[in-house]
């Protein structure tokens, strides 16, 4: 193997079963392996998508270094170089089974969910920030009108209609 590509096969004897046990135990550890990937994400990046506060964060990549969990890498983005954590091949067997039991796929639709939220919430902000559109929504409520259909985002309205459809 050349030089500069680290070996991170683990040795499975030198594996401290009892502390990876006590890793995953704690918050964060399951999300974190269950983010990354073979092509890395930035410490930011990662702090971004989890829901977990940069200290615990921070905790936890330093115990899944110390675990050889993860290491940090290099990647090419946008014309420069950045410093990525990434799986070691110990920490690509984990995360492939997490992806057998459905850990990282409910982990994906987690973050997309929060995603969608943190959206979502936006609009409605921006809405409730305009005293002339909330005044105009409450007189077509008290109207009686029915303004609550035409107001779902488009993807919901389609899954409404495919409820209906697709009745039993």
């Amino acid at each position: 193997m050349p030089d500069d590509i680290p070996d991170t096969a683990p040795n499975l004897e030198d594996v401290n079963y009892d502390e990876l046990s006590e890793f995953f135990e704690k918050k964060g550890a399951v999300e974190l392996i269950s983010l990354l990937d073979g092509e890395g994400y930035r410490f930011d990046e990662i702090d971004d998508l989890l829901d977990v506060s940069r200290g615990y964060l921070n905790d936890r990549r330093d115990e899944a270094v110390h675990l050889r969990l993860i290491v940090p890498d290099q990647a090419y983005r946008d014309d420069s170089v950045r410093r990525v954590w990434t799986l070691t091949t110990l920490g690509h067997y984990l995360r492939q089974r997490m992806r057998h039991l459905g850990v990282t796929e409910s982990h994906e639709r987690l973050i997309t969910a929060r995603r969608e939220y943190e959206d979502r919430k936006g609009d409605f902000l921006d809405w409730v920030d305009d005293p002339e559109s909330i005044e105009a929504y409450a007189e077509d409520m008290r109207a009686g009108n029915r303004v609550h259909p035409t107001e779902f985002p488009a993807k919901i309205q389609d899954l409404f209609r495919r409820i209906d459809h697709d009745r039993f």
